[in-house]
């Protein structure tokens, strides 16, 4: 199934840029693109507000297994709002899905997406298991379906900053990482009596500076972590020799979002992510306004995003060497070659989806 309404620049050329950061000014489409919202959660709830607020999207429908929310947002909002993510799939108008509930359906909400021959943007992290995140590119690709994962923190406005000063370091120079992130964590308050089950801090907190790291450095090759209790620290190398020190925590705020990038004698950094929430009129210069319109003009031009279904299968690595490095004491866990991605090719021809490397534009 492909997306509705046709795309072209405002100058009449094909748009190349090396990051999302325009606010996509430029495309015009003869018509919204048709999305079916999955999870009315506390994070669907805002994926809810950013797409209602986007004119480039129409939200044809939603879908949430909780009774009492699917009756909350059909009063709310006047959207048809369905029991499963079937009923949802069965609407011709829906050309894309974005699936935002419990990180334990994600593989199944998704998986059932692409099936069905829509463009999916999946939250972080993709699956709990690298092995069915290997499942949802394969059938992304096969599909060729046009793939997103929820890493938000790739589309804040100052990542573009921090790579422009990072491409000013020395080629030689030693490059190495810190990242640090805090949250209130899940609490009884926020559970759903449909699904309570939540992942853990590792998978909840990391992916974020992860799929940070993983767009600035490309391949990871090694892992280790280590948990106690509320925290988690962990360091993952990737091959060019960059080293990311990373920690997470849930606590009390004011909260921390921190990236910082070092090397000869040089320090580049930037806020992964902003901690506020924005009102609906800045909507479009969030991380996932941000995010949803790259998904949204990928789903009209044919071409994968900044944070595709290959970014998240190399944080789904990392994460699955990160758990097994902490229940063996903080060991090294190496990263094999399934998240070394050899193809940059981010453009979509008529043939289909090309894999791209790690999100990196051409």
């Amino acid at each position: 199934m492909k997306a509705k309404g046709k795309v072209k620049s405002g100058n009449g050329k094909v748009r190349t840029s090396g990051f999302p950061l325009s606010l996509f000014p430029s495309p015009i489409y003869t018509s919204p693109l048709g999305i079916g919202l999955v999870g009315l959660g506390r994070w669907g709830a805002n994926y809810l507000k950013t797409l209602q607020a986007l004119p480039e999207c129409r939200l044809v429908a939603c879908a949430d297994a909780d009774a009492a929310v699917r009756a909350r947002a059909t009063r709310d909002t006047g959207i048809p709002v369905r029991k499963t993510v079937d009923e949802l799939l069965s609407d011709p108008e829906v050309a894309a899905v974005v699936v935002a509930t419990p990180d334990g359906t994600h593989f199944r909400l998704a998986a059932a997406a692409l099936n069905a021959g829509r463009d999916v943007l999946v939250e972080k992290p993709m699956s709990l298991a690298a092995s069915e995140a290997e499942s949802l590119v394969s059938l992304a690709e096969s599909g060729r379906r046009v793939f997103a994962v929820g890493h938000t923190a790739v589309y804040a406005t100052d990542i573009e900053s921090l790579r422009a000063e990072l491409a000013a370091l020395q080629p030689s120079a030693a490059l190495h990482a810190a990242a640090e992130r805090t949250s209130s964590g899940p609490s009884a308050a926020r559970q759903s009596p449909v699904v309570t089950r939540h992942s853990s801090l590792l998978y909840d907190l990391c992916p974020h500076d992860i799929a940070l790291a993983v767009l600035l450095f490309g391949a990871p090759a090694a892992a280790r972590a280590q948990a106690t209790g509320s925290a988690v620290e962990y360091e993952v190398r990737f091959t060019i020799g960059t080293l990311l020190s990373g920690r997470a925590e849930w606590r009390k705020p004011p909260h921390v979002r921190r990236f910082q990038v070092a090397g000869k004698g040089r320090t580049a950094q930037g806020a992964t992510c902003p901690v506020s929430r924005a009102s609906e009129s800045e909507v479009r210069q969030t991380p996932l306004g941000r995010q949803c319109l790259d998904f949204i003009d990928c789903c009209h031009t044919r071409r994968q995003p900044l944070s595709n279904g290959r970014l998240g299968l190399a944080v789904a690595h990392c994460l699955a060497a990160l758990s097994e490095s902490s229940a063996a004491r903080g060991r090294w866990v190496s990263i094999g070659e399934e998240a070394q991605l050899p193809d940059a090719k981010r453009f979509l021809e008529d043939s289909g989806l090309r894999r791209s490397a790690f999100g990196v534009r051409t």
